[in-house]
């Protein structure tokens, strides 16, 4: 089985090497053969700094790109475009500041395997390596799926920093992220699974599939979660109407800002930890997906 390892950077060579280490250690079967692709999306080619040294310490073939143009759209489908050469069994796509567990690709297969998946993907633990960590909230953590106490479950998408695709589907549906949403910096991946579950791929999720972050601390911050939400609220009737159909599309956001409303105001009477984060979030979420097919195409982040 032909498996190519798929990831973007902007900056962070130093991460990018810590990734690059931890994919060296990954568990494999013997018919499993892994190549890399690195897609550079900065302006002044930044990692010539570190290709050497990439490439010196790497166990398997890296293939690097550079896309100019900003953002994780253009550079996704940069790699996309360059595995149409490559033509490998699967892909799996890692953020440049990931750790990947070294039974990762173990458990994609076996799930794959046991559940007829052309996708499957885990969950992005961040790593608690401070005292600082342990007092504070990563708010990113409002915006990822909790599958409760499920170890392995059928789901409509993914987040692309922890997947692995089974190539074939890719190549037959032609699919590419979605230029559109590339100024939101959120969604775009959302939208790409959906569309594959759409077309009645299989998608599921392992809690042994994990790969995990650093804490970051800019996430901390009331205007990081505002603006996240906003966004997502804001690209979700874009999306709707790409599944749905622009009509609707356009009354199955109002259903879903109608809900994020009530959310907000459940919220307010239960009190829980991050009681206000979470009517915070709800509530920017409803008004992002109510002023949203009106600003749609006008907005600029």
């Amino acid at each position: 089985m032909k498996v190519s390892i798929c990831i973007t950077t902007y900056y962070r060579n130093e991460s990018l090497e810590k990734c690059i280490n931890s994919i060296n250690e990954i568990k494999l079967k013997k018919n499993n053969k892994i190549n890399i692709i690195i897609v550079d999306n900065t302006p002044n080619n930044n990692l010539d700094k570190i290709k050497k040294k990439l490439v010196k310490n790497s166990k398997y073939k890296i293939t690097f790109l550079n896309e100019k143009k900003r953002g994780r759209v253009f550079a996704r489908n940069i790699y996309l475009q360059k595995l149409k050469i490559i033509n490998p069994d699967f892909f799996c796509m890692f953020d440049d500041d990931c750790i990947v567990d070294k039974y990762w690709l173990l458990q994609s297969i076996k799930t794959i395997n046991a559940y007829k998946a052309q996708v499957v993907t885990g969950p992005q633990l961040y790593l608690n390596n401070s005292k600082s960590t342990m007092k504070n909230t990563n708010y990113s953590k409002f915006f990822e799926k909790n599958y409760g106490k499920k170890n392995i479950c059928n789901v409509k998408w993914a987040a692309s920093n922890n997947v692995l695709i089974n190539y074939k589907i890719i190549k037959k549906n032609n699919l590419f992220f979605d230029k559109n949403l590339n100024k939101f910096g959120v969604g775009e991946d959302q939208l790409f699974f959906l569309m594959l579950s759409k077309k009645g791929n299989k998608i599921y999720w392992n809690r042994n599939m994990k790969v995990y972050e650093k804490f970051h601390f800019q996430r901390q911050n009331y205007n990081w979660l505002i603006n996240r939400s906003y966004r997502l609220g804001i690209l979700g009737h874009y999306i709707d109407q790409k599944l749905y159909g622009q009509l609707n599309g356009f009354f199955v956001n109002y259903l879903k800002s109608i809900y994020y409303l009530i959310k907000s105001l459940i919220s307010i009477i239960l009190v829980r930890r991050n009681y206000f984060e979470i009517i915070l979030n709800n509530f920017v979420r409803f008004f992002g997906r109510f002023v949203g097919p009106f600003i749609f195409k006008n907005i600029d982040f």
